[in-house]
């Protein structure tokens, strides 16, 4: 990956230096999973497939982040 790739460019600006703060490091754990192969099927939607995609991940980020508090909570 070349330096003006714009993905390099993207994680210059979400990852700064080490130690990453909790969001960053969280960021980072979410880029390695779809990094490592998974979820490539995302190239294969059109546009507007992937707006809608990115709406329902919005979605489904909400409902995984209450899932874990609740989680966490109830033990």
């Amino acid at each position: 990956m070349n330096n003006s790739h714009p993905l390099l460019q993207k994680l210059e600006e979400l990852f700064h230096d080490e130690p990453f703060d909790p969001i960053e490091e969280e960021l980072f754990k979410w880029f390695m999973f779809v990094y490592m192969g998974k979820g490539s099927g995302i190239k294969d939607l059109d546009s507007m497939n992937f707006e809608v995609f990115k709406g329902k991940l919005n979605i489904l980020i909400d409902a995984v982040y209450e899932w874990h508090r609740e989680k966490n909570i109830t033990g």
